[in-house]
């Protein structure tokens, strides 16, 4: 079978698109109002790199059944005759449109009162999750499990005669199952409507049976909740992308002016936010808390060398306030890493660099080609979904273990002064949109 490889493209509504992720991130491929009537796949399941604990739902191939992953096992329902589901397990099947989540812990949650609908479900996952603190600005995944009083779920069926199991006239088959033992899967999302929600609705569900033998996209449901769990994802520890920077308080002031600088700020000075913005920024906070131990950075004291990537000098100039006519700042490619820092009154130097195998080797691959000016508008977009994902996922773990600093000895500061590098990221400024 012939496989076109389709790259990830993040899902989330943050107030600066990244810094504010504390749930897995949900991530979606293809859009149910774009389907059309071709219903061209978007993502093949084995090309998922991440299948560890991973939860996701779509439609099966062109119209041809229902997909639910759950807890890295991937479902496909069909219903090509009249009253017969059957269920199977494979990885080697597409979807044109998808939503997926590794979710590793969940919390779990008592559901009060009766469930009467779907759209109390949608209700009930809203007033939880708000009430325990959950941000309902970003997506996120959940599960219900427990004995449910009556369930209806239809798997849909194909629209073209060319597609196996197609039926004139009948575009989904419905099948309802009394005191069942089961499991809802869903995803929650207030900005998803038309991507993976119906247009009035804020969640996308499909029921799996305790017994694997059915799965289906849930319509409706009665139950008692006595028996109900809410699952919503354990909260990730977010990132802190703030830091404290210490300088003087006027034209000729003293110093003491201490106020808080983070990624937000970062993002005003170089004009978007991206992958390297946000290595660049926490690469050297781990530098400046090994040269500033008490967490306040004087940036009437230090200097910095930087590599010449525009998200990389940015990051140094606004951070630690170096300038080149000053002596505190320049850029060459003559050092390893990304930055090296000098605090001048101690005379400490460090080096930060990013740790192997951390930065997908296709950013770099695609990056080189479109500053050639070798991409398309299309595979522009393709590196942007990629560095997004990049820099979600740097800003959902630990720096440390991304980033690796080295003290310096008998360090040297030796001024390379030149303007001859390349400002890579205004080089296809002109091009023009994706219309596929």
């Amino acid at each position: 079978m012939n496989k076109v490889f389709r790259l990830i493209t993040i899902a989330s509504f943050l107030p600066m698109t990244l810094l504010a992720q504390n749930t897995p991130l949900v991530k979606t491929e293809g859009a149910m109002k774009d389907m059309g009537t071709s219903y061209d796949l978007k993502i093949w399941l084995d090309t998922l790199t991440d299948k560890s604990h991973l939860y996701g739902m779509g439609p099966y191939d062109k119209m041809r059944g229902e997909i639910t992953i759950v807890d890295g096992k991937p479902f496909f329902a069909s219903a090509f005759k009249e009253g017969k589901a059957t269920v199977s397990q494979s990885w080697e099947i597409g979807s044109p449109f998808f939503v997926y989540s590794n979710v590793e812990e969940w919390e779990i949650f008592d559901l009060s009162g009766s469930v009467k609908s779907v759209q109390e479900i949608q209700d009930k996952v809203a007033a939880i999750a708000h009430s325990k603190g959950y941000n309902l600005n970003e997506a996120f995944a959940f599960k219900i499990k427990g004995q449910m009083d009556k369930v209806t779920c239809h798997i849909v069926t194909p629209r073209s005669p060319d597609v196996e199991g197609y039926r004139e006239n009948v575009n989904s088959q419905k099948f309802t199952f009394n005191k069942v033992q089961g499991e809802i899967i869903g995803f929650y999302s207030e900005s998803h409507q038309g991507i993976f929600t119906g247009s009035k609705s804020y969640i996308h569900v499909h029921f799996l049976k305790d017994d694997q033998t059915f799965m289906g996209h849930l319509d409706e449901i009665t139950s008692s909740t006595e028996s109900l769990k809410l699952y919503l994802p354990k909260r990730q520890s977010t990132v802190n992308t703030g830091m404290k920077v210490n300088d003087t308080d006027f034209s000729k002031g003293r110093l003491g002016h201490v106020q808080t600088i983070d990624l937000n700020d970062l993002v005003k000075f170089h004009g978007h936010l991206c992958d390297g913005l946000v290595v660049g920024h926490l690469a050297l906070q781990e530098a400046l808390n090994e040269l500033y131990p008490d967490g306040i950075t004087d940036r009437t004291n230090t200097r910095i060398i930087s590599k010449p990537s525009p998200c990389l000098t940015d990051v140094a100039i606004y951070t630690t306030g170096g300038r080149y006519q000053f002596n505190t700042f320049y850029t060459t490619e003559e050092f390893e890493g990304l930055f090296v820092v000098q605090r001048i009154d101690t005379k400490e130097a460090v080096s930060v660099s990013m740790k192997k195998g951390v930065k997908p080797v296709e950013i770099d691959q695609l990056g080189s080609l479109a500053v050639k000016g070798e991409l398309s508008s299309c595979h522009l977009d393709k590196l942007q979904s990629l560095e997004d994902d990049f820099a979600a996922e740097l800003l959902s773990t630990k720096a440390s273990d991304n980033f690796i600093v080295h003290k310096i000895s008998n360090f040297n500061w030796e001024p390379v002064l030149k303007g001859d590098f390349i400002k890579t990221d205004v080089l296809n400024k002109d091009k023009a949109k994706c219309l596929e």
